[in-house]
């Protein structure tokens, strides 16, 4: 059985990109649907999906990133170790 922290944090994290996602598709909806497109929609539209792919970006380089270095950090150990 998983923790409920483990559940909540999976839950919440999944969200952050996802409400600039749902924005920014909305935005194309309106753009598409609609003969005036105004600057601030398109602006905003492209604000949320930049957003979305710099938090994803910054979720995929915290997450690589810490498992790449402890990987080198426990295999030099063991290479001494031996």
């Amino acid at each position: 059985m998983m923790p409920f922290a483990a559940i909540g944090f999976a839950s919440v994290v999944s969200t952050m990109p996802g409400v600039y996602l749902f924005r920014m598709a909305s935005g194309l909806l309106q753009i598409a649907s609609s003969s005036e497109i105004t600057f601030n929609l398109l602006s905003a539209t492209f604000a949320n999906g930049l957003t979305a792919a710099v938090i994803i970006l910054a979720m995929s380089f915290g997450l690589t990133i810490p498992k790449m270095m402890i990987d080198y950090f426990v295999d030099r150990v063991g290479a001494v170790k031996s």
